[in-house]
């Protein structure tokens, strides 16, 4: 791939080649081709009047879009992931929630690089079991004003089954109840 343009040097063209090729090689979905005109319109208006670089250009591009992430896991009860997981939704700028104990299940919304990042870190933990069981990519707004646990009527032997069907009522006054169904299948 290589484009040719008279108004840029091949410094600044090697610049924004770097950022388009790492945003193609990300798989930002149907939206990445948006984002990459979006990118290049603003690096040649940057370059024209000497402001910010390419890479802010992109980054710019890039933190517009929010997804939402949902995760399953067969469990979460240690206090060490929890705790690490809440550090790293206020360290990106993430929104949404744990639900602790067994199954466990994780959302989180944010921008698609800080989205990524926490996927990085959380899989980089170990599981019994985590699947990302749903993306939603390009999202409007943000569901959720802040990230934290969500306990709901916590029973069973151990103390570590919640209410399924709290989490249900939960969701569906969200707006959200088909998550329900996409994360258990029933």
């Amino acid at each position: 791939l290589r484009f040719e343009w008279t108004r840029l040097s091949t410094t600044q063209e090697n610049e924004l080649l770097q950022q388009l090729t790492e945003i193609s090689t990300d798989s930002l979905g149907e939206g990445s081709l948006l984002m990459i005109v979006s990118a290049v319109t603003e690096y040649i208006e940057s370059v024209s009047t000497g402001s910010p670089s390419c890479e802010d250009a992109v980054t710019a591009a890039v933190a517009v879009s929010l997804n939402r992430l949902w995760y399953y896991a067969h469990h979460i009860y240690s206090k060490e992931k929890r705790s690490n997981m809440m550090k790293w939704s206020r360290e990106l700028n993430l929104t949404g929630f744990i639900l602790p104990g067994k199954p466990g299940v994780i959302c989180i919304e944010g921008s698609i690089a800080n989205c990524r990042e926490f996927n990085i870190r959380v899989r980089a933990m170990n599981w019994q079991l985590l699947k990302l069981q749903h993306d939603e990519r390009e999202i409007e707004e943000r569901l959720f004003t802040d990230f934290e646990e969500m306990i709901f009527d916590v029973h069973g032997r151990a103390n570590n089954h919640q209410d399924l069907g709290q989490f249900r009522t939960f969701l569906e006054e969200k707006q959200i109840g088909e998550v329900f169904t996409i994360l258990f299948g029933f």
